[in-house]
């Protein structure tokens, strides 16, 4: 590449792609992208995460489009495809849509339930609110509608979250 280079000469189009070719797949191997940005053609704005859409058709939207890969790549892992998806399935581990996959699998980590890591129990506001519940009957009637409606609506989305953040 270099001596043609160098020496000016035209590279013919089917020797360029196939000094890509050879480049890309020493440098990455057969990983897959970990994600496709894009941004208008022409435009100086930050890159954006790209939908499968402007992937598949980014003239049409006037977008151009960059894939981020991580390298080196990790072990692979083969995708499991429903039964009768011809071509058309998701794959059952990593919800890949198959004519888009890699060849190998990457499942997402597990979400984290994030409810679990707060730094106090939700219940103890319970007592709480309950004390404010009684301590209403000293308000006057408008005050004490509001203030007992509030704490047993609190009260209750607290009971529910608990209740959703149970195993």
């Amino acid at each position: 590449m270099r001596r043609a280079g160098a020496a000016g000469e035209p590279v013919p189009a089917e020797v360029a792609a196939a000094w890509a070719k050879v480049f890309m797949e020493q440098l990455y191997g057969m990983q897959k992208p970990v994600r496709y940005e894009c941004r208008r053609r022409g435009s100086n704005d930050p890159w954006e995460e790209a939908e499968p859409g402007d992937v598949t058709h980014p003239r049409r939207r006037g977008l151009v489009i960059r894939a981020l890969y991580l390298h080196p790549p990790v072990a692979k892992q083969q995708h499991r495809w429903p039964p009768g998806s011809n071509g058309q399935g998701h794959c059952l581990d990593c919800d890949e849509a198959q004519w888009l996959a890699a060849p190998e699998c990457r499942p997402h980590a597990p979400i984290r339930d994030h409810r679990s890591a707060m730094p106090f129990r939700i219940t103890w506001v319970i007592e709480p609110l309950e004390k404010l519940h009684y301590l209403a009957k000293h308000l006057n009637p408008f005050d004490r509608d509001k203030w007992r409606k509030e704490a047993t609506y609190l009260i209750d989305r607290i009971r529910d979250h608990e209740k959703g953040s149970q195993p």
